[in-house]
């Protein structure tokens, strides 16, 4: 029963964890209201995380993650139709199928301002499957200026999951 009690306080003091920034990659999220993954700048992770192509993350332990997301985008002149923004968390399984955890809608908007979509929450993922972050633009909404030129896009767009309920049993 020690080494239970033992081993589950080790991994919580000091558990698995990514922390990805920054979208200098990409230009724009464009108005085709298909989700387009999202390319990040730069990975800071602990315990085991992987990634090839910097959009997708390899979760190194089964359980419970809580994730956190924040997109920052100038709303563009025209946004006759709501939401016109979508931000959200998909788990791509390892068993080849594909689910999503967290959706953001922006439904309040302000032409020519910056709008920060953001979500929260608890992702479930086993180990060897892969989590994304996406991004949606609705339709004839115009194109979604990402990474503004007057701060650094680590500052205005992040992710991160952290596990926080080892060997949880899936939902």
């Amino acid at each position: 029963m020690n080494s239970r009690i033992r081993d589950s306080i080790r991994g919580l003091s000091n558990p698995p964890r990514l922390a990805i920034s920054g979208l200098s990659k990409i230009s724009s999220i464009p108005d085709d209201g298909i989700y387009k993954p999202l390319k990040w700048d730069s990975a800071d992770q602990y315990g085991g995380w992987a990634t090839n192509d910097s959009e997708s993350f390899t979760v190194p332990a089964t359980g419970i993650y809580f994730t956190s997301a924040s997109v920052t985008a100038l709303v563009p002149t025209d946004v006759s139709k709501y939401p016109a923004f979508r931000l959200v968390c998909v788990n791509m399984q390892a068993t080849g199928g594909e689910r999503e955890w967290l959706r953001s809608y922006n439904t309040v908007l302000v032409p020519s301002t910056y709008l920060t979509s953001s979500m929260r929450g608890l992702v479930f993922a086993t180990q060897g499957d892969r989590l994304t972050i996406r991004a949606n633009a609705a339709a004839r909404t115009g194109a979604w200026e990402v990474s503004s030129g007057t701060r650094p896009s680590g500052q205005l767009n992040s992710v991160t999951f952290t596990l926080i309920a080892p060997g949880a049993i899936t939902p």
